[in-house]
């Protein structure tokens, strides 16, 4: 079955990429054959779509225009328009926010090729965003790929004025490599302003095996071998748990530099994984249906929300996949509090960090509030959220007084010595 379904995936995929081509993608890259190593200081700058299109500005990076999502279908010309909630920043003298903002280019910097889900928030941010600043500015899409995600911030912190026009989506772990004190190039999260992030939902996690390797956690233990889990690079939200485990001495071993989700999955799905949690609802439907249809993965464990207050993964597992919700993390292996509470603070930057927008840090007050009142404005759209819905994503909003937060938290629990060791493992280690 699995070698039919090589041939099917393959067929679907090449629909996608084509599909990427012309709009910018809605999933990750097309899985290779074998998993390309990545090199200790990140993989190099790699064409994109966006790369390949000549700039609109021969000083800027090559930009990507902003299509529509696919499936997504534009409101009626003669639709009788919602009326915008317009930011309530304190109005400063001679400051004209109309002025200011309209005919201008936006451009939203984003660390990762087209297709995944930071391109994916993005554009759905470029798309409706405009609706709720003043001005109605255009919105271009960059995709600056290489250095694991690092180029975003040259351009936008350093080569780019403080006048609101660059903004960029960026990712927890460059948060956890400052909490410990490494050093990340042009980036402080001190000084710099955060806008929000829109994809700040606490869902369930969990590590899925095929039937017929093990049904249990307990089974997979019993196989007496390191069980091989597939992840894009040390510091992978998706693969915390896994990671969580072989650093404290568990029978997990991780391989890293497989490109995206959807690579990790066919990897699984070939047998040279054992475990994955690449077997959740999203991916499983989308790329492996057979997994779901014939019932062939049960979950290990999980991580995350409770699954009784996540009624999609509860209904996942118990109905379609007609298995029994396993135990948690915590539940699987014997801990301390010390190391319940590294995991537990890794987790809460992972979930309430993801897909963050940011601004320059001199960007000024009056400019900053008008992007978070907007930002603020545009996760909460009905048609912004319908959209993320088309597109297989949901929206949770975590605004910059939630943000600070959790910033503040992880510092102040970083003080103990064994957790910010054992943090900077889970972080992706020093550059």
């Amino acid at each position: 079955m699995r070698v039919i379904r090589y041939f099917a995936l393959t067929a679907a995929l090449l629909t996608t990429a084509l599909l990427a081509l012309a709009c910018g993608g809605e999933e990750e890259p097309a899985p290779a054959a074998t998993p390309t190593p990545v090199p200790a200081d990140g993989p190099a700058a790699t064409p994109t779509p966006a790369d390949a299109m000549a700039p609109e500005d021969p000083a800027e990076p090559a930009a990507t225009p902003t299509p529509l999502p696919p499936g997504v279908t534009p409101p009626p010309a003669a639709a009788t328009p919602t009326p915008v909630p317009r930011p309530t920043a304190t109005p400063i003298p001679g400051f004209d926010p109309e002025e200011h903002f309209r005919g201008k280019r936006i451009s939203v910097n984003v660390g990762y090729s087209p297709g995944g889900g930071y391109d994916t928030y993005a554009r759905l941010m470029a798309k409706f965003l405009p609706n709720h600043l003043p001005g109605n500015p255009r919105f271009v899409v960059r995709n600056l790929t290489g250095g694991g995600g690092e180029r975003i911030f040259k351009p936008t912190f350093v080569d780019s004025n403080p006048d609101g026009y660059a903004i960029a989506v960026v990712h927890p772990r460059f948060f956890k490599r400052e909490l410990v004190g490494i050093d990340v190039p042009d980036f402080d999260p001190d000084t710099l302003k955060i806008v929000g992030t829109a994809s700040a939902v606490k869902t369930t996690s969990a590590q899925y095996a095929f039937r017929d390797f093990a049904t249990t956690w307990e089974e997979a233990v019993a196989k007496g071998k390191d069980l091989v889990v597939g992840a894009t690079e040390p510091g992978d939200s998706g693969g915390i748990a896994t990671t969580f485990i072989e650093l404290i001495g568990g029978p997990v071993k991780n391989v890293y530099g497989y490109p995206g989700s959807s690579d990790i999955a066919a990897a699984f799905d070939r047998g040279e994984l054992d475990i994955s949690n690449r077997g959740g609802p999203d991916i499983a439907r989308s790329l492996f249906p057979e997994w779901v249809e014939g019932q062939l993965i049960v979950p290990l464990f999980y991580w995350g929300a409770d699954p009784s207050d996540d009624r999609e993964f509860y209904e996942y597992v118990t109905r379609d996949l007609g298995a029994e919700i396993p135990p948690h993390l915590f539940d699987i292996i014997d801990l301390t509090d010390e190391q319940k509470t590294l995991f537990s603070v890794t987790e809460t930057i992972n979930e309430g960090m993801s897909r963050l927008f940011i601004l320059h840090p001199d960007t000024p007050e009056h400019i900053y509030q008008i992007w978070v009142e907007a930002f603020r404005a545009t996760a909460h759209d009905p048609d912004f959220i319908e959209a993320a819905k088309l597109l297989g994503r949901e929206v949770g909003y975590s605004g910059p007084e939630e943000i600070v937060k959790v910033i503040a938290d992880g510092k102040e629990a970083l003080k103990d010595p064994v957790l910010r060791e054992g943090f900077i493992t889970l972080a992706g280690g020093v550059d």
